[in-house]
């Protein structure tokens, strides 16, 4: 039997978090009914004040709950998760965002898509948005979403960190999320990372999940906030903090390409063409 590791990190969405949790048993009940894979879920509550922790503590007792004081972000507080599966050496690590809405058969796909491959690629997951649009999956270079193919998988440069699904064997190499990361690049630098190492990194068939876009213009480039506060948002761990957006930009491209992005980010937040009234 091949086991799974599910790694989630939650903060203040208990409803989403817990119809996540739903909907994602119903389909490792499937998928372990012939004995081929088994499933634990990894879950780190990173200072929820909405009760999330509880009831997801009440509702699924086999979750593995990690409680944290706050302040971890996405990529912190999966590293966290999977530092915790890391331990009992899992045969796969799927990074699951939780809201994200698995459609039926999903896991079954990665699963499938990961076996063709002989479970020597990272897999990825394309997520719609509820108006039919592409969300978030793979990406290539230009950071343009990948079509996915419905029936082979298609080759991508990184990827969005909602539906991840990464063999233990590319784990042994690359090891954990980037710890440098609070909340963005750590999954596109995850991708560049098995890039280097010569790691194949694919979009699975077909559309596999629910998931829309964060709203709205980021606020360090919303005309309608003050400077000040555009600069606050810009180096807040959501926004595009100069110490992690040049370690990724190196790391993707080089020092001098890093250099002038650095440049280019802080023109658009000096001088913002959007506001939240557009």
């Amino acid at each position: 039997m091949l086991s799974v590791a599910v790694l989630i990190t939650v903060f203040n969405r208990r409803d989403k978090t817990l119809a996540c949790l739903d909907n994602c048993m119903r389909q490792f009940d499937s998928l372990a009914a012939d004995g081929k894979y088994s499933f634990t879920v990894f879950l780190v509550d990173d200072g929820s004040t909405d009760g999330t922790a509880d009831a997801v503590a009440a509702a699924f007792p086999s979750v593995r709950l990690i409680r944290s004081e706050g302040g971890l972000y996405w990529n912190r507080g999966m590293r966290l998760a999977w530092s915790e599966a890391a331990k009992e050496g899992y045969d796969f690590y799927l990074w699951l965002n939780d809201d994200t809405v698995l459609k039926a058969g999903a896991l079954a796909t990665l699963m499938e898509t990961s076996e063709y491959l002989r479970h020597k690629a990272i897999v990825a997951g394309t997520c719609q948005a509820a108006d039919g649009t592409i969300s978030y999956g793979g990406r290539l270079k230009s950071n343009k979403l990948v079509e996915p193919d419905p029936v082979i998988p298609v080759p991508c440069f990184t990827f969005n960190g909602n539906i991840v699904l990464v063999p233990s064997a590319i784990y042994k190499v690359l090891g954990n999320l980037e710890p440098a990361y609070h909340h963005t690049f750590g999954d596109y630098d995850y991708g560049v990372r098995a890039r280097k190492a010569g790691f194949a990194r694919v979009v699975a068939p077909g559309v596999l999940a629910v998931c829309d876009r964060n709203p709205g213009p980021d606020k360090w480039r919303d005309a309608s906030y003050p400077l000040k506060e555009r600069y606050a948002a810009l180096q807040s761990p959501k926004g595009r903090p100069t110490g992690e957006q040049f370690l990724y930009d190196s790391r993707c491209r080089n020092v001098f390409w890093a250099v002038g992005h650095m440049v280019s980010v802080y023109l658009k937040m000096l001088f913002p063409k959007r506001n939240r009234a557009n």
